[in-house]
């Protein structure tokens, strides 16, 4: 009995020190790369002994623990161990290590390739596993991630109050962490939170309060060397906020400020927004030689990173033009080219925004100057400028044809599910002469505002946004629009899918299901039988028609 308890006694201590052994094992591994910066592919020497024996002993969190640091070390390999760490992860059946797993490859996403759509699917992702963890500060830097990327694809109510839950969490003191990497940690958090608030609410045109949260996140960041890129970006968006108020000698000083600390993490975004904001200051104060070398930094920042920014798309139309006015043939053909492809991309990785940019240079125009300035013939460039009347001539035309041919359009469209009669009873000639051209000032805003293509509007929705009532609406519609509400809206729709569609050369790749979720309608049927009756073509036969005269003689 004795010798059974000293044997018990011995495999207890045995398996003691195996444990401690290798959790002192695993931490031995880490030690040895923990001086290697970012990027440093020399100490995947180290870590692949570490993958090597967590694998080897089944221990899962270790081994995406481990995957996790060579997606750090990794120059190119990136996305295979991001990957590696996720398949590790879901092996441990612990939230808490999946969710960072996925939180590791939604970085790459948009830290290295910024391909923020699939970003923000990661974060998504990893917030099913971390919306419930009890590690708080893993919960709002998901959060955080989340709102970035939401940010950038144009989601700007939604990522400011994500922002704004974020900047209330870090600034709320936690007596417990009492480390300094944590406190910095925290603030570092808070500061970046507010920076972002002042982004959105700058997107969203409150400037003010965009103002109040710089000043704000200034004083904040001021006399703490730990925060001087912080400090940097909160520059950056007081001189945005000086370009946007014309006060270009203070916005230049800012951005002059925040360049050094942004230029030197090699933080390419941000970058390129200065670039882009100092190069159309200096063009409007008639420095252009300065403002076109900024605008050509831009482009520098394209070359190297293949990224594009949707707000600095512009910087290709005044280089397009500045070349043009110069008769520049050959720098006006390059900075065509790199708008096209610059375009491409946008078109891929920004599908939400760039059906709302407004493009003075379409895809069809730039394809065609393209071709002209290839041949380096004017006779080409007038060819081209017919073109272009000829579209135009098309649009105009088939507008004023459907209105002639569809004056029993009320017969084809249901009425109006707010308001069955149409309110019908009230005349817009018993009305205040103001009150009827202000509601059709607030309805052609609108109207430049593509607000139709809302899904799902309706008349009492509309009243409410242009602060009158049903009654009056509907009057002013029928009378000075000619027809009712659904009628209105649904006309406004059809002329915007043929405008894009004779226009842009993307739309006319896009199924019937998809051009109607684009238009605002909520079934493909009715978009179809819609668009036929006022165009006498089904949409397949309009794209065709489009396609067929393009072949033919180069025109629309």
């Amino acid at each position: 009995m004795k010798t059974f308890s000293v044997l018990k006694k011995a495999i207890f201590f045995f398996v003691f020190i195996s444990i401690l052994t290798d959790g002192q094992k695993f931490s031995d591994y880490r030690a040895r790369y923990d001086n290697f910066d970012e990027n440093d592919a020399r100490a995947l020497e180290f870590v692949n002994p570490y993958i090597k024996e967590a694998g080897k002993t089944n221990n899962y969190k270790e081994l995406s623990q481990a995957y996790r640091d060579a997606v750090y070390f990794s120059k190119d390999r990136k996305l295979v161990y991001a990957d590696s760490t996720i398949w590790a992860a879901l092996l441990s059946k612990d939230s808490q290590t999946i969710g960072n797993a996925y939180l590791t490859k939604g970085s790459i996403y948009y830290f290295t390739l910024r391909k923020y759509q699939k970003a923000l699917d990661e974060y998504l992702k990893a917030w099913k596993y971390l919306k419930n963890s009890d590690n708080s500060y893993l919960y709002y830097k998901n959060l955080y991630h989340i709102g970035v990327v939401k940010s950038y694809l144009g989601y700007y109510e939604e990522a400011l109050n994500i922002f704004l839950q974020c900047s209330r969490y870090y600034n709320k003191p936690h007596t417990s962490e009492t480390l300094p990497n944590l406190r910095y940690n925290r603030k570092k958090g808070y500061l970046n939170s507010l920076n972002q608030m002042g982004i959105c609410l700058v997107l969203l045109g409150r400037y003010q309060e965009a103002a109040v949260l710089t000043e704000q996140g200034l004083e904040q960041s001021s006399n703490d060397k730990d925060f001087d890129l912080e400090r940097s970006y909160f520059y950056k968006l007081k001189a945005v906020l000086g370009y946007l108020n014309n006060k270009d000698k203070e916005a230049l000083s800012d951005f002059d400020t925040a360049i050094g600390a942004i230029e030197k993490i090699n933080d390419f975004t941000n970058a390129s927004v200065i670039y882009f904001l100092k190069g159309k200051i200096l063009l409007r104060n008639k420095k252009d030689d300065e403002g076109i070398g900024f605008l050509k930094k831009v482009d520098s920042v394209f070359q190297q990173n293949n990224f594009v920014l949707p707000a600095t798309r512009e910087t290709y139309e005044l280089l397009i033009d500045y070349y043009r006015n110069k008769k520049d043939h050959k720098q006006e053909l390059y900075y065509t080219r790199q708008l096209l492809k610059f375009d491409k991309i946008l078109s891929a990785d920004f599908k939400y925004l760039s059906t709302r940019i407004h493009k003075e240079y379409d895809t069809q125009d730039l394809m065609e100057s393209k071709k002209k300035l290839e041949n380096t013939s004017y006779y080409v460039y007038t060819i081209a400028l017919l073109s272009f009347i000829s579209v135009l001539v098309f649009s105009v035309a088939g507008y004023y044809r459907t209105r002639k041919k569809n004056k029993k359009e009320k017969e084809y469209v249901q009425p109006d599910e707010d308001d069955p009669k149409q309110s019908s009873s009230v005349k817009t000639s018993r009305l205040p002469e103001h009150l009827v051209e202000d509601i059709l000032s607030k309805l052609q805003q609108m109207e430049e505002k593509n607000f139709y293509l809302e899904k799902g509007l309706t008349q009492n929705q509309l009243a409410k946004k242009l602060k009158t009532n049903t009654a009056y609406l509907s009057a002013i519609i029928n009378e000075h629009k000619g027809c009712n509400f659904n009628a209105y809206i649904n006309r406004l729709r059809i002329i915007y899918a043929k405008e894009r569609l004779i226009n842009d050369s993307l739309w006319r790749k896009y199924a019937v299901d998809d051009l109607s979720k684009e238009c605002g309608f909520s079934n493909r049927s009715k978009f179809s039988k819609l668009f036929h009756e006022m165009t006498s073509m089904s949409p397949v036969e309009f794209i065709q028609n489009i396609e067929n005269s393009k072949n033919n003689d180069g025109t629309v």
